[in-house]
């Protein structure tokens, strides 16, 4: 019993020491919980001893802290583009979060392994088009649904049921699709399917459908060509259509056989306005993005370099060259495959669906609380706003009336009217709601929004993040108020440092050369020979080549040379072209004078080091000015428990 009562004291005692203050700045405080996930956060070199190091970084916790509070003494966060800055970076984290909710991961590796195969897709479509009965179009598609079931054949089936003439003339073919092809509500209904397999009726907001999952193939990735197009107008002749297929004949044996380019016969023949200025290029073609059968033309080409035979579609006579076969990938860990899968998840709306599906969760969450109103005359404010705007006359709902709140905030009637109005006025198909459904929709908006701007209520580890930014950008903000411009603007400051200090600032033994670098090695050739001639009036040989060329007259110490190889120190000397490893560029040097021995930089050679000292020096003034107006103190029996 003792030795229990006395683990519960240390326990105790241990919880004490870590939310005991390890250290005060004035009436401010800092834990040593806090100051050890700080240095937890920055590990030191292997080897370093951790007590050495923990005190160290005391030191360095403690000026951070001062400079931090200096930042709010002169209300840089008050400024806007650091509350710009502090609001993005937390609706960032925030948008992390949620897409991990609505676990997009998941929504990646689906989007993968749907790209891995394409399937030939046809249905049955009873379009809601003006004057189609909803409830007729219903039955409909349910006798459809039926005869299926009962061995009709699905095509026979398209043209009995289907109201949609592009569907009926294609027998209900839709060809080849793949992931990302069609809606993804679509994608979900056809990927459920094995192949042969049809599905059950399907309600869209365009009407009903059923699909057929008719064969399955390997993915066959994307294809990259180029196209001639002999465009056919809608009133041509007969004579002059038989013309243009001539003329497509004629300029198909010019690729193939006569040894002219292609892209000379684009630029001579070709009508497509889109890409004619692009040497015939269209975009890359993937599955289901194009007419069947132009897509299938191009398929059909196997080899890069292949020209297809001219071939009609509505738009004119296409001759299409093979640039490059993308097939898929394989790899379900590649980075580069996942990044632009992740990109499409998020551009194609399918992210934006599943994270539809989290408001209920978060309704809870946020303690969404519905008031009371009577329907009829909320019906009839709603009305109101949307006309003419006006909120008055109204005996339950007025302006201030709250219709819903969650745990921090309520919504006004006002505030409802205001979005009503934007709806209607911006045309947005929710504006055709009725209003209690549309209300519905609202609550899920500013749920959405809530939850965001709350984040932090939900995920703690957002407040920490976001403070340890804004501390970030605050303790920047400071420092260059404080020390790096006040060092560059005080100009009487700095030289006076320097005149105190310039045994300090000396040239070690090196040389004065121009320095030449060209992007070009022959342009770097022809001045070196230049050079050789004579340097009386370089900056004009120089200029004569404009901005393929830079030129500087500097003076160097023997250890920090523009270049790497060995140089002879004598005027005149001219060293060998030398490519840099950055870039494509080539440099040489022409020296113009030699210094032997050590010399005092003069104020403006030594300007940059002086600058650099001289912040140091304000730095610390600031620092100690700091400490008297927030005198610190540190608990030493909390510090000697830190480990």
């Amino acid at each position: 019993m003792k030795k229990i009562f006395f683990i519960v004291i240390v326990v105790a005692l241990s919880q004490s020491t870590q939310a005991q203050p390890l250290f005060t700045y004035g009436k401010k405080s800092v834990t040593k919980t806090e100051f050890l996930k700080a240095f937890d956060k920055n590990p030191s070199p292997t080897g370093t001893n951790r007590k050495d190091a923990l005190k160290e970084y005391l030191g360095l916790y403690i000026n951070y802290k001062l400079k931090v509070q200096a930042a709010y003494d002169d209300k840089l966060n008050e400024q806007p583009s650091f509350i710009n800055e502090s609001s993005n970076f937390k609706k960032q984290l925030a948008e992390n979060i949620i897409n991990n909710e609505a676990n997009i991961d998941k929504l990646i590796q689906e989007a993968f392994e749907r790209s891995q195969k394409d399937i030939k897709v046809a249905q049955i479509f009873i379009e809601l088009k003006a004057g189609v009965d909803v409830v007729n179009a219903s039955k409909q598609i349910q006798k459809a649904y039926n005869a299926l079931k009962q061995g009709k054949d699905f095509t026979e089936a398209v043209k009995e049921f289907s109201n949609d003439e592009s569907t009926i003339e294609t027998n209900g073919d839709l060809g080849y699709i793949t992931s990302f092809t069609l809606p993804y509500e679509f994608e979900n209904e056809i990927y459920a399917l094995k192949q042969g397999e049809f599905s059950a009726p399907y309600k869209s907001s365009l009407g009903y459908h059923i699909f057929k999952n008719v064969e399955e193939r390997k993915a066959i990735g994307k294809r990259k060509v180029a196209q001639i197009l002999l465009a056919v107008p809608n009133d041509a002749t007969d004579n002059m259509k038989q013309n243009l297929a001539t003329l497509a004949d004629s300029i198909y044996t010019l690729a193939t056989t006569s040894g002219v380019s292609f892209e000379t016969l684009v630029e001579q023949f070709s009508n497509d306005r889109a890409t004619i200025g692009n040497q015939g290029i269209i975009p890359e073609v993937g599955i289901g993005q194009f007419d069947t059968d132009f897509e299938q033309q191009i398929f059909s080409l196997q080899q890069k370099g292949d020209i297809s035979k001219p071939f009609l579609t509505k738009y004119g006579w296409h001759i299409v060259k093979l640039l490059n076969i993308m097939p898929i990938s394989t790899d379900n860990t590649d980075p580069i495959v996942l990044n632009a899968l992740k990109q499409q998840v998020e551009r194609t709306g399918r992210l934006a669906i599943a994270r539809k599906t989290l408001v209920n969760k978060w309704m809870s969450l946020c303690k969404f609380k519905e008031e009371p109103i009577d329907e009829k005359e909320f019906m009839s404010f709603t009305d109101s706003a949307a006309t003419d705007g006006s909120l008055t006359g109204f005996q339950k709902i007025k302006p201030t009336t709250i219709l819903f709140s969650f745990a921090k905030q309520k919504i006004t009637a006002d505030e409802w009217a205001k979005f009503v109005r934007a709806i209607k006025q911006s045309g947005n198909t929710m504006g055709k709601l009725h209003t209690m459904v549309l209300l519905k929709e609202y609550q899920k908006i500013r749920c959405n929004e809530y939850y965001q701007e709350h984040i932090e209520d939900f995920y703690p580890s957002v407040k920490e993040q976001s403070k340890e930014f804004d501390e970030a950008n605050l303790l920047f903000g400071a420092m260059d108020k404080h020390v790096w411009s006040k060092a560059n603007e005080d100009t009487v400051g700095l030289k006076k440092y320097y005149d105190s200090h310039k045994e300090k600032y000396q040239w070690q033994s090196g040389i004065t050369a121009i320095v030449v670098t060209s992007t070009s090695k022959q342009t770097a050739s022809a001045l070196v020979d230049s050079f050789k001639i004579g340097i009386n009036n370089w900056r004009t040989i120089v200029s004569n080549y404009g901005a393929n060329v830079l030129v500087d007259s500097s003076r160097f110490e023997n250890n920090q040379l523009p270049i790497t190889q060995s140089v002879v120190n004598e005027i005149g000397f001219i060293s060998d072209i030398e490519k840099n490893n950055n870039d494509d560029s080539y440099t040489f040097i022409y020296i113009t004078a030699i210094h032997s021995t050590p010399e005092t930089r003069s104020f403006e050679d030594a300007r940059g080091l002086t600058i650099n000292d001289y912040q140091q020096v304000l730095e610390q003034k600031w620092l100690d000015a700091l400490k008297k107006k927030y005198p610190v103190k540190v608990n030493q029996g909390v510090w000697s428990t830190v480990k």
